[in-house]
């Protein structure tokens, strides 16, 4: 393996986990503590205002539905009005096994629903394939796009005229 790849296996991305829980913070902080390193929130107010804060260096936000003065839905309304915030996955966390809440959240930009009570392995395949996706978007954006004009690159766009065109 090359240095840049063995660097980028080994860099801890950072995760936001929103939830007005202790002991549940707890447990998402030791399933998740290991490989990256993990902001708190004790609720969608505290969250929002990490989240507008570290949104550049954040990889992934854990989100809790029921919360004291603001709760998951709310929070996913603010975050899905901001086109910089939604770069940023959301899995929500919840007890309830309700399936209009997952169709809500869902429906107001998380990308991911999981269940209490956490499955730890299940948790980390997740947030690794999430965060995997979203890194691999970042970086077909990155060389798709000249960077001093903003358009397509040569290659990029003979992609993708060759697709509309069905060459």
């Amino acid at each position: 393996m090359n240095e840049i790849a063995s660097n980028m296996t080994r860099t801890k991305r950072n995760i936001l986990i929103v939830e007005d829980n202790e002991i549940n913070r707890e447990m998402l902080k030791e399933i998740l503590g290991d490989q990256y390193f993990v902001l708190e929130a004790e609720d969608g107010v505290e969250g929002m205002e990490l989240l507008k804060k570290h949104y550049k260096t954040l990889s992934l936000v854990m989100l809790d539905v029921q919360m004291p003065r603001m709760d998951g839905y709310e929070f996913l309304k603010l975050y899905s009005s901001d086109s910089i915030l939604t770069g940023i996955p959301v899995i929500v966390t919840t007890g309830s096994t309700v399936t209009e809440s997952e169709e809500l959240c869902l429906s107001l930009g998380a990308a991911d629903f999981i269940t209490k009570p956490y499955k730890p392995k299940i948790i980390m395949r997740r947030v690794e394939a999430l965060i995997r996706l979203r890194e691999s978007i970042a970086t077909l954006q990155a060389v798709e796009l000249d960077p001093l004009t903003g358009l397509y690159t040569k290659a990029a766009f003979r992609h993708y005229a060759q697709s509309y065109f069905n060459y």
